[in-house]
């Protein structure tokens, strides 16, 4: 998962010194109405060899972003193809697209495997009526386990990083235990594989890797999710690509007229699974 990279003839002192701030640059792209671009592709392996489960996710979108934070996501996602197998042709993954606006998110209804009403394209969710793995992904069009839009995780990232200097810029690395990563994060933090929460016993560690421009302007992050200890443990490994930072970007909520609440498309469900009355004058 390593990049090759070519060095700049410089000290390492040197490159320590003028390495930019990536949570400083973070700060200055915090901007209302302005945005950035995400690709990331997420992989799933079973222990240190790195063999692949052949699992996967991909994504692909925009986010909205604030002060505070991504305000809306507008992204497609969808499970990366499986292992060829002999005689199977390979299955195309069907996209899911889904844009969220504030603490509304909404689903495209093509997905839904149930019927919905004509003309309704999209489905309302309350997002914590969505699985883990959704909610992560829509608060950020991403699975990675390190909020790369809060600056005080930004800081704590760099403070456990070295720093190096490459083409373009500089690139950091470094690694934290699960705990730490419970520490300096803002709310709880889940673990990926089993959805419980993080705690002062939980066993597990992140590495990465960040690259940012001479500006300090976050270009790309991988990082290795490693669950447990021992031999065999889980890992996710997530490779995450940002463009154009600061481009104008409002993301709207899908016009209202195409929307449904997913408890009103229950209640349609049921209406049209229920049973129609027998006829007593024809039976």
């Amino acid at each position: 998962m390593l990049i090759a990279s070519v060095p700049v003839a410089t000290s390492p002192a040197a490159a320590q010194a003028s390495a930019p701030d990536p949570a400083r640059a973070l700060k200055r792209q915090l901007r209302n109405e302005h945005g950035v671009r995400i690709a990331e592709t997420n992989r799933y392996f079973y222990g240190r060899k790195s063999k692949i489960s052949g699992s996967g996710i991909r994504i692909s979108g925009s986010l909205q972003l604030a002060p505070t934070g991504p305000a809306a996501a507008d992204f497609t996602w969808w499970d990366l193809p499986l292992p060829k197998v002999e005689g199977v042709p390979p299955k195309k993954p069907d996209p899911y697209h889904v844009i969220r606006v504030g603490e509304d998110v909404y689903d495209d209804a093509d997905q839904y495997p149930g019927p919905v009403p004509d003309g309704k394209k999209w489905i309302r969710f309350p997002n914590n009526h969505r699985g883990r793995m959704a909610r992560d992904m829509a608060q950020d069009a991403s699975l990675q386990p390190i909020n790369v839009y809060d600056p005080s995780m930004m800081k704590a990232v760099l403070k456990r990083s070295t720093s190096k200097p490459v083409s373009g810029g500089f690139v950091y690395r470094g690694t934290m235990s699960y705990q730490e990563l419970n520490t300096v994060s803002k709310g709880h933090v889940s673990n990926w594989s089993s959805g419980r929460r993080i705690d002062e016993k939980s066993k597990g560690k992140i590495s990465w890797q960040l690259w940012a421009n001479r500006d300090g302007v976050l270009q790309r992050l991988i990082t290795a999710d490693t669950v447990g200890e021992g031999k065999d443990p889980l890992v996710k490994r997530s490779d995450t690509r940002y463009t154009d930072w600061g481009f104008d970007l409002v993301i709207a909520a899908p016009p209202a007229g195409e929307v449904i609440d997913e408890e009103d498309l229950l209640e349609y469900s049921r209406m049209q699974n229920t049973p129609v009355p027998a006829d007593e004058k024809n039976t």
